[in-house]
């Protein structure tokens, strides 16, 4: 509609661009963790019987797996920035710090979360460091809940400080254009006062989509750092595929769908019914 003579002109926001692809779709079960109880050797018999009843009840309707959880992928410490009112969060963003226990590779990722896509793709996320990688991905959870993710993860010196609010806006610029209402000289604190060491087994795959198309699978047990590595806190089964033009094909995506109902309605006895997320736990 235009603008009535003699009128001031409407001011009109610019046009939105084209959405950001989604290169990942990652479907995420929280477990129970308590059936992950004991050392090395009882654990890796719970994931293999867990794995073995998942395997079995989908080749009820004809969706195979192969291999299995023999790999240890990462073993880190996970720990959460913010400030003491939790500003960053209250904005839908999270700071995470990872530090991997062998190579002590040391990262961090700034993510922003939003139930809407477009709200989520809708920011600047690009980092200092020109070898930073930057990603936006679908995170599934039960029912069928979808989150949207943008998040970019860089490179941490050893002697780097997570000190104040604004060192995370040195290493992610676009963070003060979001919100420049945040108080950039606030401390940081670690979130909750916990920090997570993290195991993550990889090596199995679900064949989704007339079984060419593998998704790759990951069991996640956290556990509280401070303590023995024999009780996990957390425990999280996820898969996830993806295409880099966001080329998702119908019998790929209803194959997805039906593991994570049969998750939710055949393997109760493994499937946390009061739920948290790992960053929930954090927050929570």
């Amino acid at each position: 509609m235009a603008d009535a003579p003699g009128s001031a002109p409407v001011p009109r926001e610019p046009a939105m661009p084209k959405p950001k692809l989604v290169t990942s779709r990652e479907y995420k079960v929280m477990l129970r963790p308590e059936l992950f109880n004991g050392d090395e050797t009882a654990f890796a018999a719970a994931v293999g019987r867990f794995w073995a009843d998942l395997g079995a009840r989908l080749a009820r309707i004809d969706i195979p797996v192969e291999g299995d959880f023999g790999e240890v992928k990462a073993i880190r410490l996970i720990r959460f920035f913010d400030t003491d009112d939790q500003g960053l969060h209250g904005e839908s963003y999270i700071v995470r710090e990872r530090l991997d226990t062998e190579s002590e590779e040391r990262q961090v990722t700034l993510k922003f979360r939003h139930p809407d896509r477009y709200v989520a793709g809708d920011r600047v996320m690009e980092a200092a460091s020109e070898t930073a990688k930057t990603k936006f991905e679908e995170d599934v959870k039960p029912p069928f809940v979808s989150v949207f993710s943008f998040s970019t993860t860089a490179d941490l010196d050893a002697a780097a400080e997570l000190g104040t609010l604004g060192d995370v806006a040195d290493i992610f610029p676009g963070l003060k254009d979001a919100v420049d209402e945040l108080p950039w000289e606030a401390p940081l604190q670690l979130v909750s006062g916990f920090t997570a060491k993290e195991v993550v087994l990889a090596g199995a795959n679900i064949l989704l989509g007339k079984r060419d198309i593998p998704a790759e699978c990951a069991m996640v047990l956290w556990y509280d750092e401070g303590e023995q590595d024999i009780t996990p806190v957390v425990a999280e089964f996820s898969f996830k595929y993806g295409d880099d033009q966001e080329d998702y094909r119908g019998s790929v995506a209803r194959d997805a769908y039906d593991v994570l109902t049969a998750l939710q309605n055949d393997l109760t006895d493994w499937v946390d019914p009061n739920p948290r997320t790992k960053t929930s736990f954090v927050y929570e």
